[in-house]
């Protein structure tokens, strides 16, 4: 009966909390961002302005949203 409970419990997937659902949301949200900003119809001097104004941005929010700060 060992045997068989073990088998069963490797079949069927544990509970993680949505761990590794956000995990892999986050991961397929930068990797789409990067796909984009690859494909993107710019020039190379263009496109790293944009992502460091971007990127320059979405820190902003992230440490309003972490610290609870005003935005500049």
């Amino acid at each position: 009966m060992d045997d068989l409970d073990t088998m069963i419990d490797s079949l069927i997937p544990r509970r993680t909390n949505g761990r590794r659902f956000i995990t892999g949301l986050l991961l397929g949200m930068i990797g789409g961002a990067a796909a984009a900003a690859l494909l993107m119809p710019r020039s190379g001097p263009a496109l790293r302005a944009w992502l460091a104004e971007r990127t320059q941005a979405w820190l902003g929010q992230a440490r309003h949203t972490l610290t609870g700060e005003q935005p500049l």
